[in-house]
């Protein structure tokens, strides 16, 4: 197609934005081929293909630009082919796309809340594109604010760092806005913006909304959803104005009423003593069994919902003290492995990252669940095959930080200098305090706000009594790798090799 100066077009998004309609409009354009999601981690194109365009997705996944190079080369004289690439597709493809002059770029937009009501619904009917109305699954979704912040937080995330590569590169996307894509007049802008000479007189109806009707039919808690939302911009949002609240991290800060302190939270770092010991800080029982699931269900501090709040708190709260507290990186990335990647009962783990990990990094580890140590030991699974599995997840955390892997980044084993800096950008951190510093720290609070005969023996107590300890483990291979991976947090930080004293 002579007239494009575009070799190929990538559709922009998130999941229930919108994307399987706009795929589908797109391709009643004779010139256009639009295809689904080629770098969905666990398929190709369509959640039945493991192998699409003469690859698997194990090849896809050692070379994903090949597959880009095939898709073009799979097309008809005088077509332009293009898929659908989302948060948490393979992170090298993302930015290879975005710097790509010769990559058209549609950027598809939703309101957030009816999106998370919309993959909530999705994921518990499993239902997620309906052809015929009769087959349709209804369901009442329960509305949870902080599982709402987070995908907000998570969704603004993905279009703000799209939109500042493409920015950086010279280039601007198409948005289109989920309110538009039945509009032919506005889908043959894009078939124009695309050089193609097609056009629609109309859209045919291929797939049928999945969840039409009033918000209210669709949320069991919708008075209280509404009420919550006041905070956060109101029920009609577009997630244009959380991108500082973003930067700062605010959906990880909590604040105290007995003493005016702001915890910064970072993911993987000591929270659960640190957290305890605010607890005992507003006279509550910082050594209580179920201190875990009160936090999940019912948290027993403040918390920052928007800059707005974080600025009240602050001109209320004069003589205020903000600090964060982190974690030797070998022991972050030890608890991470065996919390969510080598797994116990009960936990909740990552078992496509394992997967992958023991794919392409040979970690090999026992069946998941199985936390006797004697029986893993007779099995074969002893220290030295454990200290070799979590050799590999370094070598897998590495990659992937890098963004060499098609595995999303996880706040776990982010670097915690990258929660220092965004934290600094709303709050100004009086404390940054080492795992081994917190009672130290919690010292100087107590005396500073004369909280009195306060305990701060619950900070020595990290939680983490895995079946194989670090000190078993650890040897100079597995720091070298660590400071390889975290040389920032090394030296912002001035962490010495990790010693179990």
């Amino acid at each position: 197609m002579a007239q494009s100066p575009y070799r190929y077009f990538a559709i922009l998004g998130v999941m229930r934005t919108g994307s399987n309609l706009l795929q589908r409009t797109l391709d009643q354009i004779p010139s256009l081929n639009c295809y689904g999601e080629l770098f969905n981690p666990a398929f190709i194109n369509d959640p039945s293909n493991q192998t699409d365009f003469g690859m698997t997705c194990a090849e896809r996944d050692a070379d994903p630009m090949s597959l880009i190079d095939k898709m073009v080369a799979s097309g008809k004289p005088r077509t332009l082919s293009g898929f659908r690439l989302f948060e948490g597709h393979n992170a090298q493809v993302t930015s290879a796309v975005l710097h790509d002059p010769t990559a058209a770029k549609i950027m598809l937009r939703r309101n957030p809340l009816d999106s998370y009501v919309s993959l909530k619904i999705a994921k518990e009917t499993d239902q997620w594109m309906l052809m015929k109305q009769r087959a349709r699954r209804s369901v009442q979704i329960h509305f949870d604010i902080a599982e709402y912040r987070d995908y907000v937080a998570q969704s603004d995330s993905f279009y703000a760092r799209a939109l500042h590569m493409m920015k950086v590169a010279g280039q601007t996307p198409f948005i289109i806005d989920f309110s538009e894509l039945n509009d032919v007049a506005i889908i043959n802008g894009i078939a124009s913006w695309l050089g193609t000479p097609d056009r629609l007189d109309s859209i045919e109806t291929t797939i049928q909304r999945q969840n039409p009707g009033p918000m209210e039919e669709k949320v069991e808690n919708y008075a209280e959803m509404v009420d919550l939302l006041r905070n956060e911009g109101g029920m009609h949002r577009t997630g244009e104005g959380a991108r500082s609240d973003r930067a700062g991290g605010l959906r990880y800060m909590y604040t105290t009423q007995n003493a005016p302190l702001l915890y910064a939270s970072i993911p993987g770092g000591p929270n659960e003593q640190v957290l305890r010991w605010l607890h005992g800080v507003d006279g509550g029982d910082a050594q209580r069994r179920d201190f875990p699931q009160l936090m999940e269900n019912a948290p027993p501090f403040g918390s920052i919902q928007n800059r707005k709040a974080l600025t009240d708190w602050q001109q209320t709260h004069p003589g205020h003290v903000c600090f964060t507290s982190v974690r030797h990186p070998v022991a972050r990335a030890y608890d991470v492995f065996m919390n969510r990647v080598f797994g116990g009962a009960g936990q909740e783990t990552f078992p496509r990252i394992r997967n992958y990990a023991h794919e392409q990094f040979s970690m090999y580890l026992p069946v998941e669940g199985r936390t006797d140590r004697a029986e893993l030991e007779r099995a074969g699974y002893d220290v030295t095959r454990h200290r070799a599995s979590f050799s590999a997840f370094l070598d897998f955390l590495r990659a992937n930080l890098a963004g060499r892997t098609p595995m999303r980044k996880d706040a776990l084993w982010t670097a915690q200098a990258e929660f220092v800096e965004g934290f600094s950008s709303a709050v100004t951190l009086h404390l940054i305090l080492r795992e081994e510093d917190l009672i130290a720290g919690a010292a100087y609070m107590r005396k500073r706000f004369n909280l009195g005969d306060l305990r701060n023996g619950v900070l020595r107590d990290s939680g983490q009594d895995h079946i194989f300890a670090l000190r078993e483990i650890w040897t100079p291979q597995i720091e070298a790798q660590c400071r390889a991976i975290y040389g920032r947090d090394y030296h912002q930080f001035g962490f010495k090799d990790w010693s179990a004293s």
